[in-house]
């Protein structure tokens, strides 16, 4: 619907996006149609008139199902199913279908069904009038319960049952989480259908499951990566983000998020080629403040730069870096420039890395060769007793090798004072 706050752009651009919904939900569009109004109806959201015609058109062309490119009332919704006699769908059920039909795991089943009942109880009005069955004896005697209050009782029942479910599943997730508290974390943000997962199976050579739909991927993937650097990261991917995500997937997606909200570094992946691409960034940036992850450190990562002719990418790229000076362009389908995302990263943690002088026993070889795996090492000069480095070492591995490597720091400090003094 065209209502006057809305543009003709922003509406045929809107649908665009419905008729991808429509489609990753395996339903067939049959045709599309778009009425002007100042605001929706209150009664039909679109018009009787309108919706009579809907009803004519869908029987026409054999369809048995509407659905709309907004959010209806509960009375929208049923005053639309009595005059078309049809199913109706708005914008969240049908986010919600996909949802469920892209859940593969117990975790995101889970957090799916509790986003639909979320949705359902919302809805619960005035929906059944008959009375449950009236039961003799003493203290049964009465009107009896309505079956709306029987209905929403099992729904809430089942609600708290789901999230009791889904709290076990987030604990066994923070356990994991803190296993891995020394490692430096990167999550993937972006628009759904952004190219997140593509970008990840590229950083870590893996081959986590693509596709060209939107919400292909809803569970949070986490996958190791050693940098050229000898830091060793992990990286995750979670779920892309749409215009309107209706508020009952945020709330139930709360634990995958969490991947998000405990990174130490955000890429937010953007589809360059996109005509509203600017919308879609604030979008995500709306959404990362929704959960709490509004001041993470980010990196904009621009994606799709195969899909651009190379004079609109050239412009495109100098426009978006005088706006967002951080920020690397890449195409994750053909692996180009991905070390430009590396050694962003990398110069990242540079900075968040403690440089130390360090005079070592040869026999200490452990420690030496703990040296090797996991710091840049700046300088090394050997002898037949000690073997002297210049390193810098994440912060994070330095508190964890912290007296070890204390111990010879200020060793190392004293021999060279001493031997400073002893010149003058």
């Amino acid at each position: 619907m065209q209502t006057e706050n809305k543009s003709n752009y922003d509406v045929e651009e809107s649908l665009q996006e419905l008729s991808l919904l429509t489609e990753t939900a395996n339903v067939k569009i049959v045709g599309i149609e778009k009425q002007i109004r100042p605001h929706p109806h209150p009664a039909f959201y679109i018009g009787s008139g309108k919706a009579k015609a809907l009803s004519t058109y869908a029987k026409n062309h054999q369809a048995n199902v509407i659905i709309f490119n907004g959010n209806l009332t509960p009375s929208q919704d049923r005053n639309l199913s009595k005059i078309t006699n049809l199913k109706i769908i708005d914008r969240t059920q049908l986010i919600l279908d996909i949802f469920a039909q892209h859940a593969n795991t117990r975790q995101s089943k889970l957090q799916v069904e509790l986003a639909q009942l979320e949705y359902r109880l919302s809805r619960l009005k005035r929906r059944w009038t008959h009375l449950s069955r009236i039961e003799g004896g003493i203290g049964f005697r009465g009107p009896g319960e309505k079956q709306l209050e029987v209905d929403r009782r099992r729904i809430h029942d089942r609600i708290s049952l789901l999230k009791s479910k889904l709290k076990e599943i987030e604990k066994i997730a923070t356990t994991k989480r803190k296993q891995r508290k020394n490692l430096f974390s990167v999550g993937l943000v972006g628009y759904t259908n952004s190219g997140k997962t593509t970008v990840l199976n590229r950083l870590t050579s893996t081959n986590n499951y693509i596709a060209d739909k939107l919400f292909s991927t809803l569970d949070a993937t986490t996958k190791g990566k050693r940098l050229t650097s000898k830091d060793k990261i992990v990286i995750s991917d979670t779920i892309g983000f749409i215009k309107e995500l209706p508020p009952y997937l945020v709330a139930s997606f709360h634990a995958t998020l969490q991947e998000i909200i405990y990174a130490d570094l955000l890429l937010h992946i953007i589809d360059i080629s996109h005509p509203k691409l600017y919308e879609y960034m604030e979008i995500v940036f709306s959404t990362l403040r929704d959960i709490g992850a509004q001041d993470k450190k980010m990196l904009l990562v621009y994606n799709k730069i195969d899909l651009l002719p190379r004079n609109e990418f050239l412009f495109m790229k100098k426009k978006l870096k005088m706006d967002f000076p951080n920020s690397v362009f890449i195409s994750a389908k053909y692996g180009k420039n991905f070390t430009n995302i590396e050694n962003s990263i990398i110069n990242f943690l540079s900075n968040k890395k403690h440089i130390i002088n360090l005079k070592i026993p040869n026999q200490k070889q452990k420690l030496i060769s703990f040296l090797y795996n996991n710091s840049e090492i700046l300088y090394k000069k050997y002898n037949n007793q000690f073997s002297r480095f210049k390193i810098k070492l994440p912060y994070t591995l330095y508190s964890q090798k912290f007296n070890q490597l204390r111990k010879f720091e200020i060793k190392t400090k004293r021999m060279a004072k001493r031997k400073a003094i002893g010149a003058t």
